[in-house]
């Protein structure tokens, strides 16, 4: 999943989403309850009926803003969830057995994966996650093009300052046998980050697009995968996956 935000029309849309997020409430659905903390977030496993509709009743109890989305094919749109409120997106469990995951974190911070099993999912469920074949697009406008380069676990980008406006980034995972995926993070302060957008986990030998609009200011390239997600058993970000970018007027 790949989203934009930047300016007025970033702020119109995010409000959209949470319109839309709050519309999908899963009314009539089983409600969840989903704590984040500032150590993490709970439970970290939750049982469900094959094609049960949930409610999830995702509370923020830390001083961050989390976020909550579906990983590894999971169909649940990402939501953000700001300090001291609620949210209740609804998630309806694929038909059949299974473990279905959604990835409850900070960006570049605290990280939880939550699986929901439905039905006898231990016996269907995969040793490890397989790595997301799907890449979304977006056709890229005029404006600065900045290359992106994922290997184990660095990112090489071509241009690390350059002027506000539309980016497009194109990265492409050099890795042999990992998944990698791009985010763009935003610094707001005391080594917290706002995620503005990202290219999901990148097979090996995989290509992947986004466009923002971005303001002044500096932002950090990363990738956000955590143990659990996309096959790994590692924090990509916490192994040095990162790299300073800045965006000047």
């Amino acid at each position: 999943m790949i989203w934009t935000k930047g300016g007025l029309a970033g702020a119109a849309m995010a409000a959209v989403a949470l319109l839309a997020a709050c519309a999908s409430s899963g009314a009539g659905g089983r409600a969840v309850q989903i704590v984040q903390r500032d150590g993490g977030c709970t439970p970290t496993t939750v049982q469900a009926t094959p094609g049960e509709k949930l409610k999830l009743v995702v509370k923020n109890e830390s001083n961050m803003d989390y976020e909550i989305e579906g990983i590894d094919g999971t169909k649940l749109e990402e939501l953000i969830i700001p300090s001291g409120l609620t949210r209740t997106p609804g998630y309806t469990v694929p038909d059949g057995p299974g473990i279905h995951k959604l990835k409850c974190y900070v960006p570049a911070g605290v990280s939880t994966i939550i699986e929901i099993h439905a039905g006898n999912a231990a016996a269907t469920a995969p040793a490890t996650a397989p790595a997301a074949s799907g890449v979304s697009t977006v056709a890229a406008p005029a404006g600065t093009v900045v290359t992106a380069t994922l290997a184990d676990y660095t990112i090489s980008a071509g241009k690390t300052d350059v002027p506000a406006g539309t980016v497009t980034f194109i990265a492409k995972n050099a890795s042999p046998d990992l998944a990698h995926e791009l985010a763009v993070l935003r610094a707001k302060g005391s080594g917290s980050y706002e995620k503005l957008g990202e290219i999901e986990a990148l097979a090996p030998d995989q290509s992947g697009e986004m466009t923002l609009n971005l303001t002044p200011g500096n932002y950090v390239l990363a990738c956000l995968i955590v143990p659990g997600e996309a096959g790994s058993t590692v924090d990509h970000f916490k192994l040095g996956m990162e790299t300073a970018f800045h965006v000047g007027p």
